[in-house]
């Protein structure tokens, strides 16, 4: 089979994995998070470049050590996810543009689709095959603790442990979609379809169905459009993204007036 259909039917796991996750991000009201810490990647990046590793590793070692990191010092501290993250955010940022080699630089920013393997093609697959069956396993406690966090706690669904996973949903979501569409833009394909949906969807099962469902027709245009026209798969999907969301309103104005 050629390799750029197995891409595409691996994107279509990773844009769902990402559809779920970034579902609970915008009910949680934590949408910058996935974009600060999709730089979080970028050192581990780059030394997987700089030592002939896959690079995906190396970025989901510093993404596991980061969401780690923000856990254990927003709950010591109090401080909140946002400020802990935002530190992380530059300095990982500043850190991996020093140290990643200048060619490398753009890939790693926007993605590169033509330089998966079919090893990386799999574990991608697998990986959000297995993200999007844990979050339908905790989809109840996941939902009342972005939905209601004081009822989940007085129904005994540890705050904490739901943080944890999400942040490591979130890590895991990121890794798996750098490669499609890199560091700067990994938070468009999280973000914006589950933001489209949160305009149109009428009920909180159409919300995770239409989100999903977006950020697979985002990542399936933009690859396919990137294809085609020898243009940045990323980028169009990232346009792709926002071309939904700007109908979304559209639509979301159309209801509002015959309401």
């Amino acid at each position: 089979m050629d390799i750029f259909i197995l891409t595409l039917i691996s994107g279509i796991f990773v844009a769902a994995a990402s559809g779920l996750v970034g579902s609970f991000l915008i009910l949680r009201r934590m949408a910058l998070l996935s974009d600060a810490l999709s730089h979080v990647a970028l050192p581990g990046i780059a030394l997987g470049i700089l030592f002939h590793v896959v690079p995906i590793w190396g970025g989901l070692i510093f993404l596991f050590l980061g969401v780690m990191l923000i856990w254990v010092v927003e709950n010591k501290t109090k401080l909140a996810t946002e400020s802990v993250t935002g530190v992380m955010f530059v300095t990982a940022l500043a850190i991996g543009a020093l140290i990643i080699p200048e060619q490398d630089l753009l890939e790693a920013f926007f993605g590169n689709v033509a330089k998966l393997t079919m090893l990386q093609i799999g574990l991608q697959t697998f990986v959000a095959l297995a993200i999007i069956t844990f979050i339908l396993i905790y989809l109840k406690r996941l939902t009342l603790f972005s939905i209601a966090p004081d009822l989940s706690a007085s129904l005994k669904v540890s705050s904490l442990k739901m943080q944890l996973i999400l942040l490591i949903l979130i890590a895991f979501t990121i890794t798996i979609g750098i490669s499609f569409v890199g560091v700067l833009l990994m938070s468009a394909l999280i973000i914006i379809p589950a933001a489209a949906a949160r305009n149109i969807a009428k009920s909180f099962n159409g919300f995770l169905a239409v989100s999903v469902a977006m950020a697979i027709l985002a990542l399936v245009s933009g690859l396919l459009i990137g294809e085609i026209y020898n243009l940045n798969p990323g980028v169009m999907t990232v346009m792709a993204s926002t071309s939904l969301f700007v109908i979304s309103l559209f639509w979301r104005g159309v209801a509002l007036k015959h309401r």
